[in-house]
């Protein structure tokens, strides 16, 4: 028989309750009493021993048999000869529903007012997930998990967990593994035309720590920042929670405004931008507006953060190349993620930061959270550098290029309602409403999308205030899928619209 674990009371029963007359086996009964109603040891679970739990507690054995012995009669716990003690399959009448607080104590909860900082009221514009993000048809930038390679990651993940050394159970360099940062280093070069050494490679757990990074070691509060509009509103609310004051930038087919940003915000610190593939709307920066983005940044000393998101799938004519590529004044903080290509949950990004501040982001990145977790970064080193990433990517790569195929086709349905942007690229598409129906609430359709279960992201989610639209994710959805799906779409719009 396996050797029972410590007691999970081990905390010092003397003290104050002594000088107040109530005897330690009481107390000791009311802590594992409370344990029990409160869910933290389970209905038939297996208590420690008596003598585990007088050592624990540094209390005679005939306390601990005086505790368990009140717990008994009270009908919370029950022995058995040669096994031991148990909690009680059933609990005391009194115990079965769980307490809540009174009605007059929930309403003053409810209506409470804490006092917050300006940064958390304006965090409350993105509320944090209580619950599980669902994969739905047409949800955007989400990848279909079931295409990832479970076994070979699961076996990778076993191999490095038994590896010998301490290079992943002890406090890791706050810039990252070397390993993963020269692989990142490399895959970048390869896929992206970056240029860097693994030196210039910060790994962090999202694009939102990234470019929350960049906030804070390149502005200071009260500052401003260039973001796109319509565009990513996370990373807007990262900047805004570093002090930051966002000025929106409107896009157009070329990518960012740089005209309208000089007017708009002509001394920003930084510009948020996503060249590539602008999201949501998929354009492409034109090479002058890439120009013209790298002489505001070269006028003002200010610095570009690249955001390729999904620079990593293009299906349609020659490739993009990267800022960070084009760079040649160290201006470019080039920003790329692996929870978009292999699956959300892995919570492993990078940034590709010029020489003069690795420095500033190694300490910005230390202050934040010490470093990424240390296991997970060997295992997707040991994925990138045995070739399975660039396997994965192929596979999904020609998978998706055939669900948007679909997609598009499928989507003739909505050819009189939506006007859809370009689809070359990544794993979404944004459709503009037509004139006729131009002021119909996107925000409604999408509520009323979700009813059935379908997820559109409407366009006005990103800032768009003149446009409306509806953002879709082809990715996750067959063509089966994805013509019920529109279907659905196209009954929302009409009731919306009616």
């Amino acid at each position: 028989m396996a050797k029972l674990a410590r007691s999970v009371f081990s905390v010092d029963v003397s003290g104050l309750d002594t000088a107040l007359g109530r005897p330690a086996h009481t107390r000791i009964a009311d802590r594992i009493r409370a344990a029990i109603i409160s869910g933290a040891l389970t209905l038939n679970a297996r208590l420690p021993s008596g003598r585990i739990l007088a050592k624990d507690l540094r209390v005679a054995r005939n306390t601990v048999d005086a505790a368990l012995g009140q717990l008994v009669a009270d009908g919370y716990v029950i022995r058995r000869r040669g096994a031991g003690s148990f909690v009680a399959g059933r609990l005391p009448m009194r115990d079965l529903r769980p307490r809540v607080p009174k009605r007059a104590t929930m309403s003053k909860i409810r209506n409470a007012d804490p006092v917050l900082s300006q940064r958390a009221q304006a965090l409350k514009l993105y509320p944090g997930h209580y619950r599980p993000i669902s994969t739905l048809p047409f949800a955007p930038s989400l990848p279909p998990v079931d295409l990832f390679p479970r076994k070979v990651w699961n076996r990778l993940l076993s191999r490095e967990a038994t590896r010998t050394g301490s290079d992943y159970w002890e406090y890791g360099a706050s810039n990252g593994l070397a390993v993963l940062r020269e692989a990142i280093a490399a895959h970048s070069a390869a896929m992206r035309a970056t240029h860097c050494s693994p030196e210039q490679v910060i790994v962090v757990t999202s694009t939102q720590q990234a470019v929350e990074l960049a906030g804070k070691v390149l502005a200071d509060p009260g500052d401003s920042a260039w973001a796109e509009m319509p565009g990513y509103q996370p990373v807007q609310h990262c900047l805004r929670a570093a002090g930051l004051r966002v000025i929106q930038v409107p896009v157009d087919q070329e990518g960012l405004d740089v005209r309208a940003g000089r007017i708009l915000g002509p001394f920003a610190r930084l510009a948020y931008v996503t060249p590539a593939h602008q999201y949501p709307l998929g354009y492409e920066m034109s090479l002058k507006r890439r120009k013209a983005l790298f002489e505001w940044a070269q006028e003002q000393k200010a610095y570009i953060v690249e955001d390729d998101y999904d620079g990593d799938y293009r299906y349609e004519g020659r490739p993009i190349a990267s800022l960070q590529g084009m760079d040649q004044n160290g201006c470019v903080i080039y920003v790329g993620s692996f929870n978009k290509i292999l699956f959300p949950a892995l919570r492993i990004a990078y940034a590709i930061v010029p020489v003069p501040l690795i420095g500033a982001f190694v300490d910005a990145k230390h202050v934040a959270d010490g470093h990424t977790a240390l296991l997970t970064q060997g295992v997707l080193a040991a994925f990138i550098n045995e070739g399975h990433l660039a396997r994965h990517l192929r596979d999904t790569r020609a998978f998706y290029d055939e669900r948007r195929l679909a997609f598009l086709e499928e989507a003739e349905t909505l050819a009189d309602l939506l006007d859809f942007g370009p689809a070359s690229a990544g794993m979404h598409v944004t459709g503009i409403f037509k004139d006729r129906i131009r002021r119909a609430d996107d925000r409604s359709v999408a509520t009323e999308c979700a009813r059935s279960s379908v997820m559109v992201d409407p366009l006005s989610k990103y800032g768009d205030i003149a446009r409306r639209g509806l953002v879709f994710g082809f990715a996750g959805a067959s063509r089966a899928i994805s013509r019920s799906g529109l279907q659905v779409v196209r009954r929302a719009i009409v009731a919306v619209n009616s």
